[in-house]
């Protein structure tokens, strides 16, 4: 079922981009005739459109370009009123002509040139924008059908119809749940210094997966800086030999240290898979790719050295680790802290090290820009690319008035978007014994539980939006927590908790001994971050609405 997923970089390159290329346009293109939108009508609007915004454009230009040369004969007429002033102060004929000359002339080329030309181009301005403005309505109409047929999940259906291997689901499987509720899963995830902002769940052979996307929270330190200039005299010797005073400056500096929250965004893939199931490691991206074959191939000589060192010396404590006979990959992938050889390599076949070799040199994709971490059934993978990248599609993504742009915004999404979901597959992918069949270690025990994870609690109550859970004083992101508190078949009534921080604006004065040998109190402002807490009650339907009780 899953062989031609077996060799990833190889099938992306040569089946899957294409293919998923072609079933992008077969699917707009089924989507156009459905809507009814005329191409031709519409491409006809948009280039009377865009000529009428060129038009637009020329004459505003010409409306600057009159106001300045207005301004220049302003300029011009007050200097010819100065030239005049001095020239009758100071009796010079040339300064009084200069005055005479300039003053009218300019009055008149105001009054009978620029401000008809300004008149005359600001109605010309009105009539192109009144024109533009009708265009642009008729072309948004023109469009509005095929607007209306785009879908959110629009994207998750093109990645199903190319790789059927991989199923989106619009709430957290069963299995998913399931996996959860695990130990493992629970101890990586449930992080309370992180809020779950957005998450894309599914399933790949049977096995769970969900990308995703968290607010962070840390606590770390923030270096506030104070000057104090001081002024002094002093009594010194000159150079023959007479005593004088001078005034000395001196800019004293101080600073001060003081705790700070800190948050960023990241986004990662979770996979639940029962292969190796007692094995844990973790590698970090090291941009492999931006490496030419003899720095890759220096990179491997010295790191095999490293490695043979490292098995020395588990073998004279009594570890397990044992290098691997492919140093190459052993190397670049870099799993050294592994703690299971044999199931390691039950994992890492010659297949799988062939693929991901592949992948870390960047010989399609992305490249070594992805940190893999496995703790026993939990598969982590947090790529560079995948950072910043909206998870969860949105039609608004294609809305256009122009036939052509919306077929470009299109494309160019979901071919984006496979590409970054496909690459963040792709470790995962390169290893044949995440492509078998599960073993039915995820079965659904969410009787008599809470409809909804703790990570959908969390995602619903940010969409609501976090400010509507903080606390009045609140000058800082937000952390939401959730708890649920109570179930029935029909919703779960959640209890959400929003930490977050007030400010507070503070002076420290710092000693600071000065050139004029006195100690100085330096001011250093700094901002005084107090902790808040705030919890609601949010009630959430099994349809998935929710709202603050």
């Amino acid at each position: 079922m899953y062989e031609h997923l077996l060799e990833p970089p190889k099938f992306y390159e040569t089946i899957g981009k294409e293919q998923h290329a072609a079933n992008i346009r077969e699917h707009f293109d089924t989507l156009l005739k459905a809507s009814g939108v005329n191409e031709e009508e519409n491409r006809a609007t948009v280039k009377k459109y865009k000529h009428e915004l060129a038009l637009l454009d020329g004459v505003k230009k010409r409306i600057s370009r009159y106001k300045l040369f207005r301004v220049l004969l302003i300029i011009a007429a007050v200097l010819g009123g100065i030239f005049a002033i001095v020239g009758i102060i100071e009796p010079n004929l040339i300064y009084i002509a200069i005055g005479v000359l300039a003053i009218p002339l300019s009055i008149i080329l105001i009054v009978k040139k620029i401000n008809p030309l300004i008149k005359d181009a600001e109605a010309l301005r009105q009539k192109h924008e009144a024109a533009a403005a009708e265009l642009l309505a008729t072309a948004e109409a023109q469009m509005a059908p095929l607007n209306a047929l785009f879908r959110d999940d629009d994207t998750f259906r093109l990645i199903e119809k190319t790789v059927p291997d991989i199923k989106f689901s619009e709430r957290f499987t069963p299995r998913l749940k399931t996996f959860l509720k695990k130990d493992v899963a629970r101890q990586y995830l449930d992080n309370g210094e992180a809020s779950v902002t957005s998450a894309v769940s599914g399933e790949f052979s049977e096995n769970p997966f969900v990308f995703l996307h968290r607010l962070v929270h840390r606590l770390g330190l923030e270096t506030y800086h104070g000057t104090l200039v001081i002024h002094w005299t002093e009594s010194y010797t000159d150079s023959e030999g007479r005593r004088r005073t001078r005034t000395r400056t001196q800019t004293l500096h101080a600073s001060v240290t003081k705790p700070k929250p800190f948050y960023h965004e990241e986004t990662f893939l979770c996979y639940a898979n029962q292969a190796a199931p007692d094995l844990s490691f973790s590698r970090a991206a090291t941009d492999t790719e931006e490496l030419t074959e003899k720095q890759i191939e220096r990179r491997v000589k010295k790191g095999k050295k490293k490695l043979e060192k490292k098995a020395r010396e588990a073998l004279e404590g009594g570890s397990g680790f044992r290098e691997m006979s492919n140093a190459e990959f052993d190397v670049l992938f870099g799993a050294t802290d592994r703690d299971h050889e044999v199931q390691f390599r039950l994992l890492f076949t010659p297949l799988a090290q062939k693929n991901t070799i592949a992948l870390l040199k960047g010989e399609v994709g992305y490249g070594d820009d992805f940190s893999f971490i496995k703790r026993k059934e939990l598969n982590v993978i947090k790529s560079e690319h995948a950072q910043g990248f909206a998870m969860y599609p949105s039609a608004r993504n294609y809305y256009s008035y122009d036939i052509d742009a919306a077929r470009a915004n299109f494309e160019s999404f979901n071919n984006n978007y496979f590409k970054s979901v496909f690459f963040d597959f792709a470790p995962l992918l390169s290893i044949p014994a995440y492509l078998e069949e599960p073993t039915g270690f995820l079965l659904d025990d969410n009787k008599g539980s809470e409809n909804f994870s703790s990570l959908e609690h969390e995602k619903k109550a940010n969409e609501l939006g976090a400010r509507n859970f903080a606390h009045g004083m609140s000058k800082t992101s937000v952390i939401l927590k959730t708890r649920c508190v109570d179930s029935t078949e029909g919703y779960d009534d959640v209890e959400v908790s929003a930490y977050s921080y007030a400010t507070a604006n503070r002076v420290d004065f710092i000693s600071v001994l000065g050139g004029d040998g006195r100690i100085h109190a330096v001011p250093v402002h700094w901002i005084e971050y107090i902790p808040l807490e705030n919890a609601k009650i949010m009630r959430m339907a099994n349809d998935g609405t929710a709202n603050v009780l």
